[in-house]
């Protein structure tokens, strides 16, 4: 009986002494880049909403207004904003991609300061 406690005695032990936990790999998501946040923005948000974001192709610090949605030539959805930063006011646009239903900027077809 004494070894039958002596044994229960160790292993109470051993299970309360401190284990090192294997750190959990996360699968690492990316980040998106500025341009694509504003894009998201665009297409996830109501027409009047504005947001600013810093470090992207129009400046380091903008604001991004979202405007009405059309559809493209090529039959997207897209959404017209317009990027206000310390240079002036710039029109720009966000298209649905049709294969990956993914938002993005389109290429900037409109003259700076054209509204």
């Amino acid at each position: 009986m004494k070894r039958f406690l002596f044994v229960f005695f160790l292993l109470l032990l051993v299970s309360c002494a401190p284990r090192k936990n294997k750190p959990v790999d996360l699968p690492a998501t990316p980040v998106p880049s500025p341009d694509q946040q504003m894009a998201d923005f665009l297409g996830d948000s109501l027409p009047g909403s504005s947001a600013s974001f810093a470090g992207t192709s129009y400046g380091n610090n903008v604001t991004v207004t979202i405007r009405d949605d059309y559809i493209s030539a090529l039959g997207e959805l897209c959404r017209e904003g317009l990027v206000t930063n310390s240079v002036g006011t710039t029109r720009i646009a966000a298209c649905r991609d049709k294969e990956h239903k993914q938002w993005r900027l389109a290429p900037c077809i409109f003259p700076k300061g054209a509204l």
